[in-house]
C-alpha cells in the first residue's frame, strides 16, 4: 500500500487522517451533546466545556490538515459500475462533511472568544481572545456551531448509510490493503475455474 492515493483507492496518509479525524469528530460531538443537554448540572457543564475545548485544541491541526489534504488531493475515481448520480451524491456528502468540520473549527473558537472567554486547554492554561468581546458575533457563532453540529450528524449518518449501500466497496478503499504481487501464484480458490 502506498502513502499517497491512487485513482482507485486511498493511501496510508488519507486512511490515517480519515480514521483519526472520524474518532475526533465523534468524540467532540458526544462531549458537546452531553455538555449542552438539559440535565447537565452547571459544575458538570463547566468541566465538560473544558474537556471539549481541550480535545478540540489537541486535534485542531489534525482536522484542519485533513480538510486541506482532501481539497488539495481530491478523491479517487468512482467505482467501475457506479451510477453517475451515486458518485455525485457521494462527493456531495464528502464535501459536506469537510465543510461542516471546517465550520466547526471556525465557529467554536470564535464563539468562545467573542464572549470574552479564554479557550481552556487541559490544565495548561488557555488561549486568550485576540479581540474584544462582541455579543453579536458570539450569538452568530453559537447559532452556527449548534446548527452545524446537527448538519454534521446527518451527513455522517448518510455517509455511513452510503458505505452499507456500496456493499463494502467504499469501506475497502478506506482500509489498509496488502500489496498485490503480480508474480505471486494464484490462491488455490482462484487457480481453477469452471470454464
Amino acid at each position: 500500500m502506498h502513502l499517497k492515493d491512487s485513482s482507485k483507492r486511498y493511501g496510508w496518509l488519507s486512511i490515517a487522517l480519515h480514521w483519526t479525524g472520524a474518532v475526533a469528530v465523534v468524540m467532540l460531538w458526544f462531549i458537546g451533546n452531553v455538555m449542552t443537554s438539559e440535565g447537565t448540572r452547571q459544575e458538570d457543564y463547566t468541566e465538560l466545556v473544558r474537556v471539549h475545548t481541550s480535545v478540540a485544541v489537541a486535534v485542531y491541526l489534525l482536522l484542519l490538515g485533513r480538510i486541506v489534504h482532501r481539497f488539495a488531493v481530491g478523491f479517487p475515481g468512482p467505482f467501475e459500475d457506479q451510477h453517475p448520480l451515486r458518485s455525485l451524491g457521494a462527493r456531495l456528502v464528502q464535501y459536506s462533511l469537510l465543510i461542516g468540520i471546517g465550520t466547526m473549527l471556525l465557529s467554536g473558537p470564535l464563539m468562545v472568544w467573542a464572549n470574552g472567554d479564554t479557550i481552556g486547554v487541559f490544565n495548561w492554561g488557555g488561549l486568550p481572545s485576540p479581540f474584544a468581546p462582541s455579543p453579536a458575533l458570539h450569538e452568530l457563532m453559537a447559532a452556527t456551531h449548534r446548527t452545524t453540529r446537527w448538519a454534521l450528524l446527518i451527513a455522517v449518518l448518510v455517509h455511513v448509510g452510503g458505505i452499507f449501500l456500496s456493499r463494502g466497496e467504499t469501506l475497502n478503499r478506506m482500509l489498509p490493503a496488502p500489496e498485490v504481487d503480480a508474480d505471486a501464484p494464484a490462491r488455490p480458490d482462484e487457480a481453477f475455474t469452471d470454464d
